[in-house]
C-alpha cells in the first residue's frame, strides 16, 4: 500500500467527535500534588522517548493539537469511573481487546465495525458465563505507538535504521523511518474518525442475543507512550484522548516522566504488570496515582507473567496490594507473556498458552480472597492467522496466510471468541465444584 499523505498544518477546520448525550455527572476535585500539571512530566526521564530530528516542529504540532477539540468527554471518563468502581469490587467484569498497534490503513467502517462487534459478542458470552455486568473497552482510535526494546534497527545491508514505533511516529516501510512530528495530526484525525464510527456502530448495529441497538457504549484505551501527545490533549486533569489510558511494563518507572504524568489524571489508568515486577514496586506505584485508597478501581493493574510463571510470581503480589489497603481492579494479559518467535523469526502466541495463564490467574485470585476483574487481548475482528490454535493455524506455514499485524500477533475473531467462551466455561465449573 502506498504511504499515506500527511496533512497540511494549515488545515483548521476539525469537526468535533459525535458525542452521545450522558447523564451530568458532579466531579469532585481530583487528589493530587499542587506541582502536578499535564507537562510535570517534562522534569523526568521519559523512558522509549521519541527522537525528532526537528524539536520546534513538534512543539509547534503539539500547540496546534492543544486547540484541537476533545476526542472524548469529561463525563465519559466520570462514568468509566463509576462502573470500574464497581468491578474493583467484583460487581462487574471489564474484557478490553483490540489491536497491538492500530494502523492507519486500517481506519475504514467495515474493519472498525468488525472490532466492536467482536467485544459486544465476548462481553454478551462473558455476562451469560459470569452472571454480571461486563464492560467492553477498546484498544482502538489512539493506539498508533509502540514501545520497542531497542530503538533503532540493522538492515541486512548493514545500514542502522530507527524501528518502526507506530504510525504516530513513522512508517512501517524501511525507507521512511524517519520519525515525523506530522504524522501525530494524522493520528489524531484518524482517531476522531474511529471515534464517530464506534458511536455509530454502537448506536445503529442490528440487536443480538437479546440486546438492543446502542445499548453497549464502546470505552476507548490506549497505551499513553507518546507524551508530548498525550499532554497536548490534556485539559485540566483529564487525557481527553481515550476514556482510559494505561503504563506498559518498559514505562511505569515509580521515578520516571510516565508515572508523573499519569498521577494527576482522573482517567482510570492501567498499568502493565510483568514477571520481573516485586512487590513492593506494585504497591508504590499504586501508592503514587492512587494516594487516597478509597478510589477503588482508579487503577487496573494488568498482569502479564506467562503460562506457567503465574504461580509463583502472582501470589506475593496480590498478598502485598491487600495488605496495603488498595483496591484495583485486577486484570489479566495472558497475550504478551506467551509471545514467541518461530525458526524462520515470526513472532507468534498458542491460544491454548493464553487460556493456559487465564485459568492460572484466576485460581491464584481466588486462592487469595481477591477478584479477577478483567481479560486484556490483542485481538482482530479480521480472519487473520498470526496466532496458533489446534484448528487453521496449527504450524509455522500455516502463519504465511493472512499475518498482517504492524507488531505483535494478534488473535483473530475465531480464536477470541473461543478463548472467552472456553474461559467463561471453565470459571462456571471452578464456581460449581467450590
Amino acid at each position: 500500500m502506498p504511504e499515506l499523505g500527511l496533512l497540511p498544518t494549515t488545515f483548521t477546520k476539525v469537526k468535533p467527535a459525535v458525542t452521545e448525550t450522558i447523564r451530568e455527572i458532579t466531579i469532585t476535585p481530583t487528589d493530587h500534588i499542587d506541582t502536578w500539571s499535564p507537562d510535570s512530566w517534562r522534569s523526568k526521564r521519559a523512558a522509549q522517548a521519541v527522537e525528532y530530528a526537528d524539536k520546534d516542529a513538534l512543539e509547534e504540532t503539539c500547540a496546534y493539537l492543544r486547540q484541537l477539540p476533545p476526542l472524548v468527554n469529561p463525563s465519559e471518563i466520570e462514568q468509566a469511573r463509576a462502573q470500574l468502581y464497581h468491578v474493583a469490587l467484583g460487581r462487574a467484569f471489564v474484557i478490553q481487546g483490540g489491536d497491538c498497534a492500530e494502523s492507519f490503513h486500517d481506519i475504514k467502517y467495515d474493519i472498525i465495525k468488525k472490532k466492536v462487534e467482536l467485544l459486544r459478542q465476548q462481553s454478551e458470552v462473558l455476562e451469560e458465563a459470569l452472571g454480571m455486568t461486563v464492560i467492553p473497552l477498546g484498544r482502538i482510535a489512539g493506539q498508533y505507538a509502540k514501545p520497542r526494546s531497542n530503538p533503532f534497527e540493522t538492515l541486512p545491508s548493514g545500514e542502522k535504521i530507527h524501528a518502526f514505533r507506530g504510525h504516530n511516529v513513522n512508517s512501517e516501510d524501511p525507507n521512511r523511518r524517519q520519525p515525523d512530528p506530522n504524522r501525530l495530526l494524522l493520528g489524531y484525525f484518524y482517531a476522531a474518525a474511529s471515534q464517530n464510527t464506534i458511536r455509530h456502530v454502537s448506536t445503529h448495529s442490528a440487536p443480538s442475543a437479546g440486546k438492543t441497538p446502542g445499548k453497549s457504549f464502546l470505552y476507548t484505551s490506549h497505551e499513553a507512550l507518546h507524551l508530548p501527545y498525550e499532554s497536548a490533549l490534556t485539559r485540566d486533569h483529564y487525557n481527553l484522548s481515550a476514556t482510559t489510558i494505561w503504563l506498559g511494563e518498559r514505562t511505569r518507572q515509580l521515578d520516571g516522566a510516565h508515572v508523573e504524568y499519569a498521577r494527576g489524571l482522573r482517567n482510570p489508568i492501567g498499568v502493565k504488570v510483568g514477571p520481573t515486577a516485586t512487590a513492593d514496586e506494585v504497591v508504590a506505584i499504586l501508592n503514587a496515582l492512587s494516594p487516597d485508597r478509597s478510589q477503588c478501581g482508579k487503577v487496573t493493574l494488568i498482569t502479564r507473567m506467562g503460562c506457567g510463571r503465574v504461580r509463583s510470581v502472582l501470589p506475593p503480589i496480590i498478598r502485598a496490594v491487600q495488605l496495603s489497603g488498595h483496591v484495583p481492579i485486577w486484570m489479566c494479559d495472558p497475550c504478551h507473556g506467551n509471545t514467541f518467535a518461530t525458526s524462520t523469526g515470526v513472532k507468534t502466541r498458542r491460544a491454548e498458552d493464553l487460556l493456559q495463564e487465564l485459568k492460572e490467574t484466576y485460581i491464584a485470585h481466588r486462592s487469595l480472597g481477591s477478584r479477577l476483574g478483567g481479560i486484556h487481548l490483542e485481538q482482530t475482528g479480521e480472519d487473520v492467522t498470526e496466532c496458533m490454535d489446534g484448528e487453521r493455524t496449527t504450524c509455522e506455514e500455516d502463519l504465511g496466510q493472512c499475518y498482517q499485524s504492524l507488531c505483535d500477533p494478534r488473535l483473530s475473531r475465531e480464536q477470541a471468541l473461543w478463548l472467552v467462551k472456553q474461559f467463561g466455561e471453565f470459571v462456571k465449573n471452578y464456581q460449581h465444584e467450590a
